[in-house]
């Protein structure tokens, strides 16, 4: 017995510094020579859901459930793997079983929060919430759950207020860095956002959640720059039209939007941590990023080409061609975009 208990201490040791693969190797053979310990099946359980086997960690819960059935646990361990399965009404279950076995836990009302976060049972997480920071109004994770839930409430004060305590409590809490970025999002502040997501990625390197909001988030500012540019560029195109305008003065406003362009780009990247602009760097010299991109510039050049060598008797012809370039140019970026951010 004193040998499982050892083995048991082991695998926690190894679950704490995320080695879940080794851990779930040991927790194997700890149940094979006993096989009615509740707590190496929730050890499993814990194991697999870090390695994101969420199927086997359902499996590994239920088993400590049949063992001990009035333990919470590994009805909390059951629904967190039901969260990521999106059975919502399983998790749901699940969490309040584990609340009804013990609400003196805070654990058990994170653990329902959660769960109606992911059913979008909105009230029934703020009520969860609330409860658990009753109980437990020093815990960061508490703060963190209270802050996810006033976000998808879209109460974005309360919603940072939380992520904010949640960080004074644990300055390395890098999930309440990953919201506080979520939340700048919402108030349209890229170059924010960036920053949290990057002390996020570094408070955690294997969380990879983290660096991926960091691509995605470069990605939407890209799509944006894009969208802008290829919008003025379409209203610009009829100036010849209406004009008379000669081919200089379009070359030169081809240039100038060009150049307002970069420089609002520029302007967002120089708010960023000298880190953060190596991660701009690497974004868009992706091949799907930088094909975007020149397909946008390329698109605009051509129709402004088109118009700028027309005489002027056919440029009435010649603009719904310009007009359809540019219209393409802008579609053939944003597929770009979205190839690369599936890829991510």
């Amino acid at each position: 017995m004193n040998e499982v208990r050892r083995e048991l201490a082991r695998a926690s040791a190894m679950l704490d510094v995320r080695r879940f693969d080794q851990a779930a190797q040991l927790l194997g053979r700890v149940v094979a020579a006993e096989p009615d310990s509740s707590r190496a099946w929730c050890l499993m359980a814990r194991a697999h859901l870090g390695a994101d086997r969420f199927a086997d960690a359902v499996a590994a819960a239920n088993r400590a459930v049949a063992l001990d059935p009035a333990d919470e646990w590994p009805h909390r361990l059951a629904s967190n793997a039901l969260v990521h399965l999106d059975d919502h009404a399983g998790a749901l279950g699940a969490a309040y079983r584990a609340r009804r076995f013990a609400p003196g836990y805070w654990q058990t009302h994170v653990c329902v929060a959660q769960a109606a976060l992911a059913a979008r049972r909105l009230d029934l997480a703020a009520e969860a919430a609330a409860r658990a920071r009753a109980l437990a109004p020093d815990e960061p994770d508490v703060h963190f759950l209270s802050g996810k839930v006033s976000l998808a409430r879209g109460e974005l004060a309360e919603a940072r207020a939380h992520q904010e305590r949640a960080l004074a409590l644990d300055p390395a809490h890098s999930g309440a860095m990953n919201e506080l970025g979520r939340i700048r999002l919402r108030r349209h502040d890229t170059a924010g956002a960036i920053r949290h997501f990057i002390g996020a990625a570094r408070a955690t390197p294997e969380e990879r959640i983290y660096a991926r909001n960091i691509d995605v988030v470069i990605l939407r500012a890209v799509s944006r720059t894009i969208y802008a540019f290829t919008l003025v560029a379409l209203l610009l195109i009829w100036i010849p039209a209406v004009t008379r305008m000669a081919r200089l003065p379009l070359v030169i406003v081809l240039a100038v939007l060009g150049a307002v362009t970069a420089a609002c780009f520029a302007a967002m990247m120089l708010r960023l941590p000298r880190d953060a602009r190596l991660v701009v760097r690497r974004t868009l010299r992706a091949p799907q990023v930088a094909a975007a991109l020149a397909v946008a510039a390329g698109g605009i050049a051509v129709a402004f080409g088109v118009l700028a060598f027309t005489p002027w008797p056919y440029v009435p012809q010649v603009l719904p061609v310009a007009v359809v370039i540019t219209v393409a140019a802008r579609l053939g970026a944003f597929a770009a975009l979205r190839a690369a951010a599936r890829k991510r």
